[in-house]
């Protein structure tokens, strides 16, 4: 069994995290920091089997975060040269965004109508294919996305 000190706080480590691999010890703070963030996660589902999401959708972001430090470099970790990482964009944003300019362009629509701009038939039709529109992003996502379906209120 070799020894090794760990690369974050120099202790030793465990012969036994050795063998494994790690090379770093089971402090906190150590952990903290050479923890890999998970990708994906399994999202339980009621009656159904688990589904599989990206983390940053299911996870806050501070969370994820808060389990790295980046005041301290970890060896072989440099960012320098490189652009900033931008923060992705989860389905379920992507969809409250698209659903927000849903509801702004119905509500321009409107208020075209009312200033009789448009008939009543025409605010109809571009209703309707706002909706499908939506609909059709929604569906882009591959998701379960039937209770998430506007539908055309009959009048």
């Amino acid at each position: 069994m070799s020894s090794l000190d760990c690369r974050i706080c120099g202790t030793p480590v465990d012969p036994r995290r050795v063998e494994l691999g790690y090379d770093y010890c089971t402090a906190e703070e150590c952990q903290r920091r050479c923890v890999e963030q998970p990708k994906l996660v399994a999202v339980g589902v009621n009656k159904a089997a688990d589904q599989f999401v990206r983390a940053e959708a299911v996870l806050p972001q501070g969370e994820m975060a808060r389990n790295r430090l980046d005041d301290a470099p970890i060896a072989g970790a440099s960012r320098e040269g490189r652009p900033p990482r931008r923060r992705r964009v989860g389905t379920l944003e992507k969809l409250r965004m698209a659903e927000s300019e849903l509801d702004r362009r119905l509500e321009e629509s409107y208020q075209r109508f009312r200033r009789s701009e448009i008939t009543a038939e025409e605010m109809a039709k571009e209703r309707d294919e706002l909706i499908r529109t939506y609909n059709r992003q929604v569906m882009a996502e591959n998701i379960r996305y039937r209770s998430m379906l506007r539908q055309r209120r009959s009048a």
